[in-house]
C-alpha cells in the first residue's frame, strides 16, 4: 500500500463487504486497496462523503481588485500540491474500477489465454475479448497496479514476453482487482456532493439587487473523461421539487436562475476579485442498470438530490458560507 505522507488519520468508516477498508484522513477519503499490489484510491470530500465536480485546489486566491481570480503561483506547500494530485488521480482510478465493475457481464468472453488482436472482422465474442484486454492492460495496469507482476502486464520485448506477463497479470491480480471493484457503490449507489462554479464578475441588477446565474443539471464531469470507458451521469427526478424543476430545464438541461446579492457583497466580490461562488448540492448516484449490448457502450448512472438545499460558497475549500437557497424556490428567468 502506498505509503501515507500527509495527515493524520481521523477515524475509519466502514468495511466495505469485507474486501478493503476505507477511511478519512483530513479532507480525503481513501480506499485502501485489498493487498499491497495496488494503489489506494484517494477522494476528496466535503462534510466526510466524496466531492465531484470542482475540486478543492488548495491554492490561495489573489485579492487585487484589477485582476481575475486566480490561483497565487510559488505559494502551494509540497503537501497541497501531493494532496491535489492524489485526489485528481483518485478520481481516475474511480473511473477505472467503475468501469471494470460494470463490465463484468463481457468478461465470459475475455480470452485469458491469449493475447487477442482486434480486427472488424472477428466475431463479437473475440472482439469484446479484444476490447477487454486493451482496456486491462492500458488502463488497469498501469494505473492501479503497484506490484511489478501486475503493472507491467502490457510490456515485453517480443510477443512472447507479453504473453507471459499478461497471463501473469492474469493469475496474479485480476481476481482481486474485479472483487475490489465492487466495493465502490455499495448497492449500486453512492451519496456525496457535487460542486459547479455560478459567474458573478459583471451583470449586476441594482433594481432586483443580484445576477442572473446559469446552472446546468448535466453532470458528466463527475468521472474522468475518457478513462475507464466512457460514462454517462443523467438527472433522473425522484422528489416532486426535482420535477417541477425538470420542466424547466432547456434544451442543454440547465437553468438560469437569479441569485439574490446586496450590493455590499457584490461590491466586496469586485474588491477581493471573486469572479465565481462554489455551488454545492448533496446527490445521489446510482448505477442505471442498463443493459450493455457490447463492453464498449457507455455505461449509465443517474442522479437525483438528496434534498432541495443548495449551498453556496465563496471559495474552493467550501469554508466561506455565502447563502443557502432552495431547488424549490428558485427565480427562474423565462426562455
Amino acid at each position: 500500500m502506498e505509503p501515507m505522507r500527509f495527515g493524520i488519520l481521523v477515524f475509519a468508516i466502514f468495511m466495505f463487504q469485507g474486501h478493503a477498508q476505507t477511511k478519512l484522513v483530513d479532507d480525503l477519503m481513501v480506499f485502501d486497496p485489498p493487498s499491497e499490489k495496488f494503489v489506494s484510491i484517494v477522494l476528496q470530500t466535503h462534510k466526510g462523503l466524496p466531492r465531484f465536480g470542482v475540486l478543492n485546489d488548495y491554492r490561495p486566491k489573489s485579492k487585487n481588485s484589477n485582476m481575475r481570480t486566480m490561483p497565487s503561483r510559488g505559494r502551494q506547500s509540497p503537501e497541497n500540491v501531493e494532496k491535489i494530485g492524489r485526489a485528481r488521480t483518485g478520481l481516475r482510478n474511480l473511473s477505472i474500477m467503475l468501469g471494470l465493475n460494470y463490465r463484468a457481464p463481457f468478461l465470459t468472453d475475455l480470452d485469458r489465454e491469449r493475447l487477442t488482436t482486434p480486427s472488424s472482422s472477428l466475431p463479437q465474442e473475440q472482439q469484446n475479448s479484444a476490447y477487454l484486454q486493451n482496456y486491462l492492460l492500458r488502463q488497469v495496469a498501469p494505473n492501479i497496479c503497484l506490484d511489478e507482476s501486475c503493472k507491467n502486464a502490457n510490456q515485453g520485448k517480443n510477443e512472447f514476453e507479453r504473453l507471459r506477463n499478461y497471463k501473469s497479470f492474469m493469475d496474479n491480480c485480476f481476481g482481486s482487482l474485479q472483487e475490489w471493484s465492487k466495493d465502490f457503490l455499495k448497492n449500486d449507489e453512492l451519496v456525496g456532493y457535487h460542486v459547479s462554479l455560478l459567474h458573478v464578475a459583471r451583470g449586476y441588477d441594482f433594481d432586483k439587487k443580484g445576477y442572473w446565474v446559469s446552472h446546468n443539471f448535466n453532470m458528466n464531469d463527475v468521472f474522468a473523461a475518457k478513462v475507464g470507458g466512457a460514462k454517462k451521469v443523467i438527472f433522473e427526478p425522484v422528489a416532486a421539487y426535482e420535477n417541477q424543476m425538470a420542466k424547466n430545464l432547456d434544451a442543454r438541461n440547465g437553468v438560469q436562475f437569479f441569485l439574490k446579492v446586496d450590493e455590499a457583497s457584490a461590491e466586496r466580490f469586485m474588491k477581493e476579485g471573486i469572479n465565481w461562488l462554489y455551488l454545492v448540492k448533496k446527490i445521489k448516484l446510482k448505477y442505471s442498470g442498463k443493459t450493455l449490448s457490447q463492453p464498449r457502450d457507455p455505461i449509465e448512472f443517474n442522479y437525483a438530490h438528496e434534498d432541495s438545499k443548495l449551498l453556496i460558497y465563496e471559495d474552493a475549500a467550501l469554508t466561506k458560507n455565502f447563502t443557502t437557497i432552495s431547488l424549490d424556490n428558485l427565480t427562474l428567468k423565462k426562455p
